[in-house]
C-alpha cells in the first residue's frame, strides 16, 4: 500500500513547473506524508482533475494549495486555489455528485476535497 506522498509527488513536480512558468505561488500543508493510500485510484483522479481545474482558474499572483489532513478513520485531501473566479452551481453540483466536498464563493478561496477511509 503506498504512502501518500508517493502518490502526491509526480503531481507536485508537474504542479511546480507549471506555477513557476505562470507565476502561481505553490504550497503544502500536509500533517503526514507516509499515511498510507488505499483507493490509490480515487487519489489518483482526484489530483488530476482538481489540480487542473485550479491551473485554470489561477493567473499571476495567485495561489494553489495541496493539503492533506487524517484523523483516527478518515483522510481528507484537498486542493484550494484563490484563483478569482468561482466554481458555478452545476459545477459544484457535480462535484459533489462524486462524494466531494465543495466550498467555493465569489471572492474567497475555492476549496475541493476527498475524503477517504483510512
Amino acid at each position: 500500500m503506498p504512502h501518500f506522498i508517493e502518490i502526491l509527488e509526480p503531481h507536485y513536480q508537474e504542479l511546480l513547473k507549471s506555477c513557476e512558468r505562470r507565476k502561481i505561488s505553490v504550497n503544502l500543508d500536509v500533517q503526514d506524508l507516509t499515511v498510507n493510500i488505499h483507493d490509490v485510484a480515487s487519489v489518483e483522479d482526484f489530483l488530476d482533475s482538481e489540480i487542473k481545474r485550479a491551473l485554470k482558474n489561477c493567473t499571476a499572483g495567485d495561489k494553489i494549495t495541496l493539503a492533506e489532513a487524517a484523523n483516527a478513520h478518515t483522510i481528507k485531501i484537498s486542493v484550494k486555489n484563490s484563483g478569482r473566479a468561482t466554481l458555478t452551481e452545476a459545477e459544484k453540483k457535480e462535484l459533489r455528485s462524486y462524494g466531494y466536498e465543495v466550498r467555493a464563493r465569489f471572492g474567497y478561496d475555492t476549496v475541493v476535497s476527498i475524503l477517504i477511509d483510512r
